[in-house]
């Protein structure tokens, strides 16, 4: 499975499911790859360590588990030079 389908795939299997998540894991780091949580975790680090000695770096997603689309997007603001 390519790296970006593996990263897309737990996207959008997290937006999906985000209620029911949320339920379960409020709070949480999740640990996925595709389309499968692995294992939640109360850090990132603990989540991305995981994940890096399971999968090798890259091969995996952590997605904090949170309701809301906050979770899942990302406000860029361009910088301002003066």
């Amino acid at each position: 499975m390519a790296k970006q389908n593996i990263h897309k795939l737990a996207l959008n299997y997290f937006i999906k499911h985000q209620k029911e998540l949320c339920k379960k894991y409020k709070g949480k780091e999740l640990l996925m790859r595709g389309a499968k949580v692995i294992e939640a975790y109360d850090s990132f680090h603990e989540a991305a360590a995981a994940g890096r000695k399971l999968f090798g770096s890259g091969n995996f997603s952590v997605q904090e588990c949170i309701p809301g689309d906050d979770a899942y997007t990302v406000d860029i603001q361009p910088l301002v030079f003066a």
